[in-house]
């Protein structure tokens, strides 16, 4: 069955440039996780803008194949993401499946002898003050993510869009210690990773859920009905924007 698809045009100011985006959009219901693909894509371009005026103001970026410290810091990922990453670990060839599977394990195990894991399953327990804490304790229980395999991401084209967003100009060598004084991170003006945690959540609008990446195979996972992939994705760039923009349902 062909999916009935939608060109969605949309023009964002990102730095000191306009950004005209095209892609198709599904009409119908669709699951939340099927424009995955989409939500990196525009992910890739926005970092791809920041990166090139970073440059352009004489910065070097920094991150490299091979450098994994940013690897093993709390990566809040969206439902969507959750559920990609349960299909992505359940559809790999044994052995490396067990080998994943007891890497996420043994990670949820050190942060439950650290006293850490309890605060992780109730993220909107970590206010805006607790959440830089929160990801140094975590960075400082050394837990690599499943995926890090000799210090590079073995699942990049699939990596969280918080990934995505994470460059920085500031020597690697910072990046093992990491702090606001001593990383410095690329800005990216615009974060896809955050709109989409919010795109199914009607709660307040300054509430930002997030699930940390190491729980997501065991992550109480609402279950959501198809939606609208038009609406969806107005959501999201509403989220992302801050504008209010009409959606079919509306």
């Amino acid at each position: 069955m062909e999916i009935p698809m939608q060109t969605a045009n949309v023009t964002l100011r990102v730095g000191g440039k306009r950004v005209a985006f095209g892609f198709d959009v599904p009409t119908i219901p669709v699951e939340p996780v099927a424009l995955l693909p989409l939500f990196r894509s525009i992910t890739d371009t926005l970092v791809d803008i920041a990166a090139e005026e970073t440059r352009a103001r004489g910065l070097s970026i920094s991150c490299r194949k091979g450098c994994g410290a940013c690897c093993r810091q709390l990566v809040p990922i969206s439902e969507m993401e959750a559920t990609a990453i349960r299909r992505l670990v359940a559809s790999l060839p044994e052995p490396r499946r067990s080998t994943v599977v007891e890497r996420f394990e043994r990670g949820v195990a050190r942060l439950r002898e650290a006293g850490l894991l309890e605060t992780l399953r109730h993220p909107e327990s970590v206010d805006a003050e607790k959440a830089e804490q929160v990801g140094l304790d975590y960075f400082a229980q050394g837990v690599a993510c499943p995926f890090l395999e000799d210090e590079s991401c073995s699942i990049h084209p699939e990596r969280p869009l918080a990934c995505r967003e994470y460059l920085v100009t500031s020597p690697a060598s910072n990046c093992t210690h990491p702090s606001s004084n001593r990383v410095q991170c690329v800005p990216v003006p615009a974060k896809p990773s955050r709109a989409v945690r919010r795109i199914g959540d009607e709660r307040a609008p300054d509430f930002e859920p997030w699930i940390p990446m190491i729980l997501a195979l065991d992550w109480p996972v609402a279950e959501r009905s198809p939606q609208n992939g038009t609406t969806m994705v107005a959501r999201a760039f509403a989220h992302l924007t801050g504008a209010d923009i009409p959606t079919p349902d509306r």
